[in-house]
């Protein structure tokens, strides 16, 4: 089983310009069309069972069409080439009503929600990202993090490998997905300060830019059971993305949970080991 724990799609209408828009804004490349069916035939590439849009919402009014979209995706309006496409919600931690908007999405049937501390321009320890978590937390809701440097925000990393200690630390969270294996470019740090926590690292986008001997080294002081298969597509090929996974030096038991077994106990999918 593979599932993809981490990708983005986007209305048809929207999806040319806003690959565009953000390819352009972080100078890389992007390996689909940024539509829901251009996510499907991607991921088929690597036969995925499953792939997660993870939506961000930039700013507070987005909460209705963003969620309105993540639940027809959820409800499998959209599913393709053999591949289940699930959404998460997303929500802004400037809205003035977080909590009643968590309500919402958990009475949605969405498992989680997406927050983006660089787009949304909030430290992930700042007090409005931390009523998120406690909250999704204590609705049974996962939180997906972008974490680490965003390369079209290079000037300032909003939840670095501190600030995520730090925000476990205050908020007592086992429902955070930090992407990126912890922190996108910043390894090490994730290895002397988050390795441990609870918390959980997504794979996403790293295939090209992290040295597999320190994933591999992350992975195993961390714990493959808290390790989630992850692309970023539109960001990576799922090709890259599947064969950085396969090539590490760990089991095969470790890598199916990767790959697949840790993601269905989280989103509550049937599987065989």
């Amino acid at each position: 089983m593979i599932i993809d724990f981490h990708a983005h799609a986007f209305p048809d209408a929207l999806a040319e310009r806003s690959v565009a828009y953000l390819a352009a804004k972080a100078n890389i490349e992007h390996y689909s069309d940024g539509t829901v069916r251009g996510l499907a035939e991607a991921a088929s590439k690597v036969k995925t069972d499953v792939a997660l849009v993870l939506p961000v919402v930039t700013k507070p009014s987005q909460f209705r069409s963003v969620n309105a979209f993540a639940k027809r995706i959820n409800d499998g309006e959209f599913d393709s080439c053999g591949v289940r496409l699930r959404s998460f919600g997303g929500i802004h931690p400037d809205s003035d009503n977080v909590e009643g908007e968590l309500e919402e999405i958990k009475a949605m049937g969405l498992k989680g929600v997406k927050i983006h501390p660089d787009y949304q321009q909030t430290f992930i320890d700042d007090a409005k990202n931390l009523r998120i978590i406690e909250k999704a937390k204590e609705l049974g809701l996962l939180v997906s993090v972008h974490a680490g440097l965003d390369l079209g925000f290079p000037d300032c990393t909003h939840c670095t490998p501190v600030r995520a200690k730090n925000m476990l630390r205050l908020t007592g969270a086992d429902n955070v997905i930090l992407a990126h294996m912890g922190g996108f470019d910043m390894w090490q740090e994730v290895f002397d300060l988050l390795v441990g926590e609870k918390v959980r690292f997504d794979t996403g986008v790293v295939a090209r830019y992290m040295d597999k001997t320190l994933a591999a080294k992350i992975i195993r002081a961390h714990g493959a059971d808290k390790v989630l298969f992850a692309t970023d597509t539109p960001w990576a090929s799922y090709e890259d993305s599947y064969n950085f996974v396969a090539s590490l030096d760990l089991t095969e038991e470790e890598k199916k949970r990767i790959l697949g077994l840790n993601a269905a106990k989280l989103l509550g999918i049937e599987y065989d080991l």
